[in-house]
């Protein structure tokens, strides 16, 4: 008989129906098989479950966008619009050697999962990504990135080594793979075209920052960061690259940010089924803006939520990107019951799922895998108050992926500073001051 795993909570939220309570789940090969509300703690402990006292079951959190291997690089500048930043990142970055990069990528493997992070899209620079989460158990895509392809044989040289390159990261039932033509400010259209065309699942960073606008334009500081890392410039001709692409854009595609978009723009991601990952704090921290959801949920538009990297929005903290999408579309609505709770966690997790390529993930329906976090909220009378407004990180009490229990415990952070103290020299490097960083 397979071993099963079996978890009772006080309260539960499923998703796709509404909070429950005195849930107890059952676990078995990597799914859900039962999830029975109504059950006393006492029959619980009964049939063998782990007791979740005071705790919320839910699905793990579905992190649709993320940098990973910078896990090393928060909080260490601040003010600088986004080419500035940009141009800061790529100085920082470059000083790393690759067992840095990848002890940095570890580090926020680790503190992803500590946070009740089960699942991440990863747009990755190095790969490290791909060995950091396969190394952890984690479920998730590395989207691996490429640069340049303004021509269409340099696309398909640049496409061929980047395919060369994803054969040799790891991969498993748990981690897949894409490609991330990194943002046309650094991809030439003929690149888009010929990674579209790969049939490889494929992210982008797309219409994120004024800056972007400008460089679309023909003008603005972002020509400066780019053509002094040697990248050509990418003539859109001030054309959208949302609107350019139409035509290869479609479910498998999962456009980054999209806060500059104009309403032919949204037309195009409802049209071609694309997705959306939404980075609140990200955009936030670094001036560029708030996606427009009431556009996004008006055109049918999947929209993801995801952290984005640590360098541009602190820690892999799902916790505090809902509450900040929550708050930040609330104040931009100026209504206190918009953007509803259920609709954003949603957002976080069965959408995140969808956007991700992910099919029976994000949900505690029965038959859907089981990925699940208990997080401690206390004696409450709405647990999805409670779980999306007060809960942090440190409130994770137990985290499974494909219904193994993955040792985390509320409280026990040794693992995660073992990892951040392996991450140290990273840290250290990257910390060093920036020359001539650019501001406006």
């Amino acid at each position: 008989m397979a071993a099963e795993l079996r978890w009772w909570a006080p309260h539960a939220l499923p998703i796709t129906a509404p909070p429950a309570r005195d849930v107890l789940v059952t676990m078995r090969d990597g799914r859900i098989v039962e999830l029975a509300a109504g059950v006393s703690r006492d029959r619980a402990a009964e049939l063998g479950a782990t007791l979740h006292d005071g705790c919320v079951i839910a699905p793990g959190f579905v992190n649709a966008h993320a940098h990973i291997e910078y896990a090393a690089y928060g909080e260490l500048v601040d003010g600088l619009a986004f080419a500035g930043w940009i141009a800061d990142h790529m100085q920082r970055k470059r000083r790393l050697a690759p067992e840095q990069m990848r002890a940095s990528a570890r580090f926020g493997a680790v503190t992803a999962l500590h946070a009740g992070i089960t699942t991440i899209g990863d747009a990755s620079f190095s790969g490290d990504a791909a060995h950091a989460m396969h190394e952890l158990g984690l479920r998730g895509r590395v989207y691996l990135e490429c640069f340049g392809g303004d021509t269409a044989a340099g696309a398909e040289a640049t496409l061929a080594d980047t395919l060369a390159r994803l054969e040799q990261l790891p991969s498993s039932a748990l981690l897949h793979h894409g490609i991330s033509p990194h943002a046309p400010y650094t991809v030439g259209e003929p690149l888009y075209r010929a990674v579209a065309a790969s049939g490889l699942p494929w992210m982008t960073h797309l219409l994120e920052s004024q800056d972007e606008l400008d460089y679309l334009a023909g003008h603005g500081a972002m020509h400066d960061v780019t053509r002094a890392r040697g990248f050509a410039f990418h003539d859109w001709a001030g054309r959208s690259p949302v609107q350019v692409l139409a035509d290869v854009l479609g479910p498998d595609a999962v456009v980054v940010h999209h806060v500059h978009a104009e309403p032919a723009d949204w037309e195009v991601l409802a049209s071609t089924g694309a997705a959306v990952a939404h980075c609140p704090r990200s955009n936030a921290r670094l001036g560029c803006g708030v996606m427009d959801l009431v556009a996004a949920d008006r055109a049918g538009v999947l929209v993801a939520l995801g952290t984005d990297s640590p360098a541009s929005a602190g820690p892999l903290d799902m916790f505090a990107e809902l509450r900040s999408a929550v708050e930040l579309h609330r104040a931009v609505a100026r209504d206190a019951a918009w953007p509803r709770l259920g609709r954003m966690l949603r957002a976080a997790t069965l959408d995140a799922a969808q956007a991700l390529g992910f099919d029976d993930l994000g949900s505690l329906d029965v038959g859907s895998h089981a990925d699940l976090v208990a997080v401690q909220v206390g004696v409450v009378d709405d647990p999805l108050v409670a779980y999306v407004l007060g809960a942090t990180p440190a409130d994770v009490e137990a985290v499974a992926i494909a219904g193994r229990d993955m040792g985390v415990r509320a409280g026990d952070r040794a693992a995660v500073e073992a990892a951040r103290q392996q991450a140290n020299g990273a840290r250290t490097l990257v910390a060093l001051p920036v020359k001539q960083p650019l501001r406006r």
